[in-house]
């Protein structure tokens, strides 16, 4: 398995401690960076980390308002995925 690069170590540190997605972390990584983050490049660190079992990937559930665990394929279809640091690794 290769190594997280840099901007996904980034990436994951800012899915420590809460669910994130993409749109909720661009802005203020791109702040902390001090240069331009898009989306897409946040969503493929977090799929990439997901993919590395770094990360565990979600899917919101309104109706019982919790976040249920999705594998890396699923969250690579899903239109909105949620992510959070994996305790002992993610699973597909």
């Amino acid at each position: 398995m290769e190594a997280p690069n840099s901007f996904e170590l980034e990436v994951l540190g800012w899915v420590a401690d809460d669910y994130e997605a993409p749109h909720t972390i661009t802005a203020d990584m791109a702040r902390e960076l001090k240069r331009p983050v898009s989306e897409a490049q946040v969503r493929a660190a977090l799929l990439a980390l997901a993919e590395k079992g770094m990360v565990q990937a979600y899917l919101y559930e309104p109706s019982s308002q919790r976040y249920r665990p999705i594998s890396h394929s699923e969250a690579e279809a899903a239109r909105e995925a949620w992510f959070m640091a994996a305790a002992g690794g993610a699973s597909d």
